[in-house]
């Protein structure tokens, strides 16, 4: 009976020492699977910055390419309105240099029909 007690008790020994290893075996295959999968997401990660990253830079070069034209266009079109009105200005010293009297009765009589307006309002 005392060998069917230690044969017992071996076998209980070796079924523990069996599940200890197996449970030993899982662990570490579980840390490498995470330690693998870690390393994979930080890979992406990294990846996926990098790609903003360009992202940001061609959207930062578009923007000031954008802004450049912009203000080249409002440059121009200062420099059309004043040249523009350059000419306007020119063109009316010299009408009213040559035509002082028709200027003056031009001018009371905007003046004439704006203050009736203004009275009838």
């Amino acid at each position: 009976m005392l060998d069917k007690i230690k044969q017992t008790k071996n076998g209980v020994d070796s079924l523990i020492d069996r599940t200890r290893d197996a449970v030993v075996d899982a662990t570490e295959s579980a840390e490498h699977g995470v330690e693998t999968a870690a390393k994979v997401a930080v890979k992406k990660a990294h990846v996926a910055g990098e790609h903003v990253r360009d992202s940001a830079k061609t959207a930062r070069r578009d923007a000031r390419r954008k802004v450049k034209h912009a203000a080249k266009a409002v440059d121009r079109g200062y420099t059309q309105a004043r040249g523009n009105l350059s000419q306007t200005m020119s063109g009316v010293t010299e009408y009213v240099t040559e035509n002082p009297v028709k200027t003056v009765l031009l001018a009371l009589t905007a003046g004439f029909l704006i203050a009736m307006l203004v009275r009838r309002t």
